[in-house]
């Protein structure tokens, strides 16, 4: 079998083993415990209940979600807190049986309950993805509030696919003739339990990562070779994120070195940026007009750009804040809470990995970092290299960029308000795909200084610790909410408030399915990578 071959047969076995890890975490976790689930599904529901969009002037919560909101802890007070909140050993009252204790009295919960809003919950971002979710919302809308938002949760795990889809053709474009290092940080991205965590619910944040990755990915196939159906396609998940989360436009900085390099190199590209960019636009103005008119009055009227919104000094809650202050602030931040949270934090922000896998995994960050400057200081030295290396200076440029326009966001946000935003490390997701990429080139650069039969165990060594760091996750998430002292327990607790697809045997096969898939997919990729790796 050519050497192609395998390498297609292994990326097919790969998205199948994601597919299937991504639906048991999706089918594992109870009802609103992703990140913020119960405020995006709120506005989905406003959204498909009343046909226009919550902004905050009037009452969006339904009196359904805030029913089992109530009964399930996870509703939350003036002060944002819930049972949960503080408390990561709070549990729920379970039964005996496969049917929570109220399980019936929220499936049997009248259709009125759907169209009374009785609170402020929903996220207020722009419609795009939750135009999407209603339709999903809306087929299954003669079934309970179960099945509804596991089918919105499962729909959107073809984000996910997608994602790591680009990931894969992004590392293919950092590691054109190294097919072990392409399959690895494609591999270790996937494995990393919080992005399974959040692809695995109902958040804007699956539709944000993938369009930013496709930024990413085009943007670098735009800058290998001209080519007007890539700049529609980049101009389109422009205009497609934008109209998704307002801060997208950190894309807009991000490419503008592309569009400049392309203007340099072919000054009669401009035609094809115009029309690629007009055609763009009047798809966003299309699928979202209320939201550009919106942004017409920010800008016009109030003279303020999208995101970074700032106040008059004399309104300022800490004008006195300097970014030799913030700068401090963030880096203590940042170790303390950022790293550990980009692992994996779950239970409402209550629950981490253990902390010996936190230790871990900084270490491997900081042998990544010394081989990332050994890489670049051997393409600094030759100016051929670093032509070639562009595709990895974009990557370094993509995460650079990005976290330095949250930290000046976050910056602004004390100066007006008095306190941080709360930087979280799922935030930094949407340029995941240059971290994973980073770090698998600079853990490869540490482990090349051994010999190169030892150096292909080693570099083995990286995705196998990301399968056994899942396993760590859902585990970690398993036990912050069922008992795990016998598996049966576990999976009459875990079958609780859940649709009959995520209840008893199907539960129960997608584990199994998962551990055996993830098997064999460690076997193919250790064949693959000591057979194959230069």
């Amino acid at each position: 079998m050519s050497l192609k071959r395998k390498f297609s047969r292994l990326v097919l076995l790969l998205l199948i083993v994601i597919l299937v890890k991504t639906i048991v975490w999706s089918l594992l976790v109870p009802l609103w415990h992703f990140p913020d689930e119960q405020a995006h599904f709120g506005h989905i529901a406003y959204f498909a209940e009343g046909g226009s969009l919550p902004f905050g002037r009037q009452k969006d919560l339904t009196e359904e979600i805030a029913i089992s909101e109530q009964i399930l802890g996870t509703f939350r007070d003036e002060q944002g807190n819930n049972k949960f909140t503080y408390h990561p050993e709070y549990r729920i009252d379970y039964s005996d049986n496969m049917i929570g204790p109220q399980e019936q009295e929220i499936k049997n919960l009248p259709l009125k309950t759907r169209t009374n809003f009785v609170a402020k919950e929903s996220a207020y971002y722009p419609r795009f993805f939750y135009q999407l979710s209603g339709i999903i919302y809306k087929l299954f809308y003669q079934s309970n509030i179960f099945v509804r938002v596991f089918a919105i949760r499962l729909f959107w795990i073809m984000a996910h696919l997608l994602t790591i889809w680009f990931v894969f053709g992004i590392a293919q474009l950092v590691f054109p003739k190294q097919p072990a290092l392409v399959i690895i940080s494609t591999t270790i991205m996937a494995f990393l339990p919080m992005l399974s965590f959040v692809s695995a619910g109902i958040t804007s944040d699956n539709l944000h990562n993938l369009l930013f990755t496709a930024v990413i990915y085009f943007s670098l196939k735009l800058h290998q070779s001209f080519n007007f159906k890539n700049l529609l396609l980049l101009a389109f998940c422009l205009v497609l994120g934008f109209i998704s989360k307002q801060q997208f436009v950190i894309a807009f900085i991000i490419v503008a070195p592309i569009f400049i390099s392309l203007l340099i190199k072919n000054p009669k590209s401009i035609f094809k940026l115009f029309v690629s960019g007009l055609l763009a636009l009047l798809l966003g103005i299309i699928l979202a007009p209320e939201y550009f008119q919106d942004l017409v009055n920010v800008i016009i009227v109030n003279g303020q750009i999208p995101f970074f919104e700032s106040k008059p000094t004399s309104q300022q809650v800490r004008p006195d804040y300097t970014l030799i202050n913030h700068l401090v602030f963030s880096i203590n931040h940042t170790i303390k809470e950022v790293l550990p949270w980009y692992w994996g934090v779950f239970n409402w922000l209550g629950v981490v990995l253990p902390r010996w896998v936190n230790r871990v995994l900084m270490r491997l960050l900081g042998m990544a970092l010394i081989g990332l400057i050994i890489k670049l200081v051997s393409i600094i030295k030759s100016k051929v290299a670093m032509t070639k290396n562009w595709p990895l200076f974009y990557l370094i440029w993509t995460a650079l960029v990005y976290f330095l326009v949250l930290f000046f966001w976050d910056f602004n946000h004390v100066r007006n308000n008095g306190f941080s935003f709360g930087m979280q490390g799922r935030y930094y997701f949407p340029v995941i795909s240059a971290h994973m990429i980073l770090l698998t080139l600079g853990y490869q650069q540490i482990i090349a200084l051994f010999s190169r039969r030892l150096s292909r165990y080693l570099l083995l060594l990286l995705p196998i610790w990301f399968f056994v760091l899942q396993i760590i996750g859902l585990k970690t998430v398993a036990a912050a909410y069922y008992d795990l002292s016998s598996y049966q327990t576990f999976i009459i607790q875990a079958s609780q408030y859940k649709p009959f697809f995520a209840k008893g045997m199907w539960l129960s096969s997608a584990l199994i399915i998962y551990f055996l898939t993830s098997l064999y997919l460690i076997y193919q990729l250790t064949r693959f990578i000591l057979k194959h790796e230069k």
